[in-house]
């Protein structure tokens, strides 16, 4: 919906194209590796990446964003030993705690979003 008002895409075409997409995902002979979905978190977790431009998108026009906030915390979660973003995001949320994790690499201000972020982290922790 954030694509539709700040864009302007026709609605209808914009649902179409995300039924197509999730019918792709369903396929079960396409296959994607986690490491290859979760692999530079840090990166997927900037401002103005896949993840953190849609919230903010979500919080600018009003909409829900509970499945992006979970994603996030998810993100959160990616572990891997042989990427360093995933290591470095680790000793983060040891040496720092969520919040503050969230708050650094995100580059969030919104207390109340990153408080959600942090409970759904907890929460799927």
């Amino acid at each position: 919906v954030v694509l539709v008002k700040r864009y302007g895409f026709d609605p209808e075409a914009h649902a179409a194209y995300i039924e197509k997409i999730l019918k792709r995902f369903a396929n079960p002979y396409l296959v994607d590796d986690v490491d290859r979905v979760g692999r530079e978190p840090l990166r997927k977790l900037s401002y103005n990446d896949r993840l953190i431009k849609p919230l903010r998108g979500t919080l600018e026009y009003g909409l829900p964003n509970n499945n992006l906030i979970r994603a996030v915390a998810m993100a959160l979660l990616y572990c891997n030993d042989n990427d360093p973003q995933a290591l470095e995001l680790q000793q983060s949320l040891t040496n720092r705690g969520v919040t503050e994790t969230v708050r650094k690499y995100t580059e969030l201000q919104d207390d109340a979003v990153i408080t959600r972020i942090a409970a759904a982290y907890d929460e799927l922790k």
